[in-house]
């Protein structure tokens, strides 16, 4: 058995004692370790579920595409806490996605052991509406298609998807994906609000970075303000919502309004991070050609005609959680709550990791007083920090 002491974030609050893992696994929690067996001891530091972030494009100088690249993230992401991880592409060719989950079968099991856990892959497209492609190529955008989602799924790596609701066959590709395992998040979107009711009738259950590429407002017609699409994202309890929480792509008055909608179980931080994230400002390329820089503290294109608009965060996870506490008011069970148990809902890996509970495995994040992460261990082992 070996003890893992702290100040231990459990989905109940804060208990200052031990996690016992017993076979990579979470045992108990208990207020005082065992007398026998290894015992770590990491004082006053917080304890946390290894976070988990379903959208992240890029990590330090990794761009999520060639299999060496994803693996020098899966290692790279211990740093920041992610102990899981789903890599994250948008705006290629067709056949780059099939490479794409190819190299991320590969990947996982050359970072297994070294690395964080590498889910599967998230595909951001190819089935985007071109009228709100967000810093997408439109080139690369694609019609609904049930023959090419049918070759996503068959990659056997496909996890979770992101498409336009109302572009025309959604719903038939949707129902697809979903009897294949496959997570549907609706995102660069501008359908009616029943688009959306018939896309969760489908069976999607998430939403690709809330606020950002989405219409915001309903009409306003005879002094009367109709839901639209984001009040009915954020009214319809079916839905998880993924919220980009650097504080410039939505601002901490709107985390903070979308939240009291989504808690405690639909609100799922992210990064949507990109190349250059976790280091000093500077320019990097897209993996489609583009320059963006990071000047800013957020990825924005260099060269017109796009100057500066968004097209990703240079977030870390671990600055992800300080946010929403430091920032954004919320307590540390809560932030804990965003930033891993509700993604792992969201993929149904709630049994699996997650929360610091008895049977899911010891995924953990050893956070100091400023919320850096000084040790990070997957299934019990420790990966990363002393």
């Amino acid at each position: 058995m070996k003890y893992i002491k702290g100040r231990i974030v459990t989905p109940d609050g804060i208990v200052v004692g031990a996690i016992a893992v017993d076979r990579g696994r979470i045992a108990h929690v208990e207020s005082a370790a065992g007398t026998s067996g290894e015992v770590l001891d990491y004082g006053s530091n917080l304890i946390v579920p290894g976070f988990i972030d379903v959208h992240v494009h890029g990590i330090g100088p990794y761009a999520m595409l060639g299999e060496d690249d994803i693996v020098g993230a899966a290692k790279l992401q211990l740093k920041f806490g992610t102990t899981a991880f789903l890599p994250s592409i948008a705006g290629i060719p067709n056949a780059a996605y099939i490479e794409f989950a190819q190299n991320i079968s590969r990947a996982q099991k050359c970072a297994r052991g070294t690395g964080a856990t590498i889910i599967g892959a998230h595909f951001e497209g190819p089935f985007i509406n071109p009228v709100k492609k967000g810093g997408m190529e439109a080139k690369h955008l694609q019609p609904m298609s049930l023959e090419k989602a049918r070759q996503y799924v068959d990659t056997g790596i496909l996890k979770y998807m992101t498409l336009s609701p109302e572009l025309p066959g959604s719903e038939e590709v949707i129902r697809h994906l979903v009897r294949n395992g496959v997570a549907v998040s609706l995102g660069h979107t501008r359908a009616t609000r029943g688009e959306l009711l018939s896309a969760v009738d489908a069976g999607a259950t998430s939403v690709c970075h809330l606020f950002n590429t989405f219409d915001r407002t309903g009409e306003i017609e005879g002094g009367v303000w109709r839901p639209g699409l984001v009040e009915s994202i954020l009214e319809n309890k079916k839905l998880f919502c993924e919220l980009i929480c650097d504080m410039q792509h939505v601002m901490p008055e709107y985390v903070r309004l979308a939240e009291a909608s989504l808690r405690p179980h639909r609100f799922m931080a992210i990064t949507d991070s990109d190349l250059g994230a976790g280091l000093p400002p500077g320019e990097y390329q897209m993996v489609d050609g583009r320059w963006y820089s990071t000047v800013s503290g957020a990825s924005r294109l260099r060269d017109e005609p796009d100057k500066n608009g968004l097209v990703g965060s240079v977030l870390t996870m671990d600055k992800v959680f300080a946010n929403l506490v430091k920032v954004c008011g919320f307590d540390v069970v809560a932030a804990a709550r965003y930033t891993s148990t509700n993604a792992a809902r969201m993929l149904g890996l709630e049994n699996e990791m997650g929360a610091i509970a008895p049977g899911r495995k010891a995924n953990l994040a050893v956070l100091n007083e400023r919320y850096e992460c000084v040790a990070a261990f997957v299934e019990g082992e420790k990966l990363y920090g002393n």
